[in-house]
């Protein structure tokens, strides 16, 4: 079988700049020349026959549908370069290299934080990088290598994403400090229907708390919508209405130190599980099976903040991008 002549320092500058966004701060990736990119990416060009990049003084870099696809096909042969170079250097020994992780927005805080602290003590060989976003954003990047491994709800899943389930907890009412019914064991939907809903309304939280009402038989009367987790409970402390939440912070008091009562639902209502998700058909890297099973573990308790490991020597963490909703 004759293979193309492509080389891996090509496609290290193409996916370059796709994640920078131009010649010269791919060029400054690589620790090379911006010439050494262009000049790279044109015989890559030559080689596959196809238009990669747009060039242009005015429009800057940009990829071409064929350079989109290109690209998403060269981040799997880098990871699996990578991984076999891992393993080969580390037989028996373990995983290291770079694992790029994604994480729905809303639930980020209760979940990155642990997870990148427990997975660092476990395996310290691995650099571990994260991208907040909405749901559809995470898992295009999943399928398009991007991300390795993403947190979502189990909710509009795409074909071809695969997952596992690391929590499944139902809602709970948000209420105010002496709240009429704050001192019950549990609280009907229906005892709330006169009062103010404050909706937290980022997609696909609208639709799924739409559900637990449906399920409750209870018309959902929207009075405020916040557009964070924080603002709906620090708009329940202050006594503006109620809400629920699937998440639960160890601590249940708004960003301004007032406390909120937190009661199960006592209706039978739909959930929505917490999954750490990637590409179906895609084989694991070591690095991602291993923070796969760490998360497991962290969450799989039920207590959705894990307590802090001990302190060990700084490690820089990458964010890439900022958080996301719609």
């Amino acid at each position: 079988m004759s293979l193309p002549p492509v080389s891996l320092r090509q496609l290290e500058y193409l996916v370059a700049i796709a994640e920078t966004g131009g010649m010269t701060a791919a060029a400054a990736r690589c620790h090379v020349s911006q010439s050494a990119v262009s000049l790279g990416v044109a015989e890559l060009e030559r080689v596959l026959d196809a238009g990669l990049v747009i060039r242009g003084p005015r429009r800057g870099t940009a990829l071409t549908p064929a350079g989109r696809q290109v690209v998403a096909e060269a981040r799997a042969v880098l990871g699996a370069v990578t991984e076999l170079t891992a393993g080969a250097r580390r037989l028996g020994r373990e995983p290291a290299g770079r694992l790029r992780i994604g994480c729905y927005a809303p639930i980020a805080a209760l979940h990155l934080p642990a997870a990148i602290a427990g997975f660092r003590a476990e395996q310290p060989g691995v650099a571990v990088e994260f991208v907040e976003g909405t749901l559809a954003d995470l898992q295009a990047q999943l399928l398009d290598g991007t991300c390795e491994l993403a947190f979502l709800y189990r909710q509009d899943l795409l074909p071809g994403i695969e997952v596992a389930v690391l929590h499944d907890r139902p809602p709970a009412v948000l209420l105010p400090a002496g709240h009429r019914l704050g001192r019950r064991k549990s609280v009907a939907l229906r005892d709330l229907v006169d009062e103010p809903l404050i909706l937290l309304d980022v997609p696909p939280s609208t639709r799924y708390f739409q559900s637990v009402f449906d399920a409750a038989g209870v018309e959902m009367r929207v009075a405020h919508r916040a557009g964070s987790f924080e603002l709906a409970r620090a708009m329940v402390a202050r006594g503006l209405g109620y809400s629920l939440a699937v998440q639960r912070p160890p601590v249940d008091v708004s960003v301004e130190g007032l406390p909120v009562h937190v009661l199960p639902i006592r209706d039978r209502v739909p959930t929505t599980p917490v999954v750490l998700g990637w590409a179906a058909g895609a084989r694991l890297t070591r690095r991602a099976e291993a923070f796969l099973g760490c998360c497991r573990t962290l969450f799989g308790s039920g207590v959705s903040s894990p307590p802090p490991p001990a302190p060990g020597p700084p490690r820089p963490v990458r964010a890439s991008g900022a958080a996301r909703t719609k």
